[in-house]
């Protein structure tokens, strides 16, 4: 199996689905895993794995990554699913695939790549490590801000790895662990900064007008993000249900809709 794709179901046939987002131990998000788990029987299902911290790979170098080891895996892509800002890298995916064969775009509140996420994700650190970091830690908040604003996304990245080091490496201190899990925790946090920033390089929206979409009920999450003027056309449909973003993946209703655009949506 490629490094580039991690498997969440090994099903019959040749036929596999492609899901994109960034999973990791401990997240309180709902994940690709748990609305496969929640889909029973059905088509092998791969989950994209980001690049190691030190390649740092920008957003067309990614999408290559796993579209090359599906290629060479010989294997019929049923479906390309993508989840927030995986989303992004659902749609460029799925572009590429459709070069040699067609295949199916279904996104789960799809969300543009922007600092956004990447200021989320570090006001998250702050607050996860504020309690055992030195005073001050919550001054990285507005330095991150104000990277932001005068900061392309590649190198806010790196900017927000040194501004969560600040604060993870005395916490971590502070706590008694050691070095390698403290490095652990950094790497992982880098990975994903980076994916986030390669995101904001693709142009994901020729390739959602295309698509299927389940948008949870949350505000300003996936289709909600945009105005009422703006959300018409930018996919092809949509269904909205009642769950909160963070629960979108283990809810069974998203998970019999996906299975359903899996099983019926014709290839585009």
């Amino acid at each position: 199996m490629s490094p580039a794709w991690n498997v969440l179901r090994d099903g019959p046939g040749s036929e596999i689905i492609l899901a994109c987002d960034f999973a990791t131990a401990g997240r309180r998000i709902a994940t690709f895993a748990e609305l496969v788990a929640l889909t029973g029987d059905g088509p092998t299902a791969w989950e994209s794995a980001p690049a190691p911290p030190a390649d740092s790979l920008d957003g067309d170098a990614q999408v290559q990554r796993w579209a090359d080891a599906v290629r060479a895996s010989g294997r019929p892509v049923r479906a390309v699913l993508g989840f927030c800002t995986g989303a992004v890298y659902a749609a460029a995916l799925a572009a590429e695939i459709s070069r040699w064969q067609p295949t199916r775009l279904i996104l789960l509140d799809p969300e543009p790549g922007d600092a956004r996420p990447m200021l989320a994700f570090h006001r998250e650190v702050v607050c996860r490590f504020a309690a055992l970091a030195p005073p001050g830690s919550e001054d990285t908040l507005a330095a991150a801000e104000a990277a932001a604003a005068e900061t392309a996304l590649t190198p806010l990245a790196e900017r927000l790895v040194a501004l969560c080091a600040q604060v993870v490496e005395p916490a971590c201190a502070n706590a008694g662990l050691g070095a390698a899990r403290t490095a652990e925790y950094l790497d992982v946090a880098a990975s994903y900064l980076h994916w986030l920033a390669g995101a904001g390089s693709l142009d994901p929206r020729p390739s959602w007008a295309t698509a299927s979409a389940i948008n949870s009920s949350t505000p300003g999450s996936g289709l909600l993000r945009v105005s009422p003027a703006e959300r018409a056309g930018l996919v092809a449909d949509a269904v909205h249900l009642d769950v909160s973003h963070e629960d979108l993946m283990r809810t069974p209703e998203a998970a019999r809709i996906a299975a359903r655009l899996v099983s019926e949506k014709e290839p585009t």
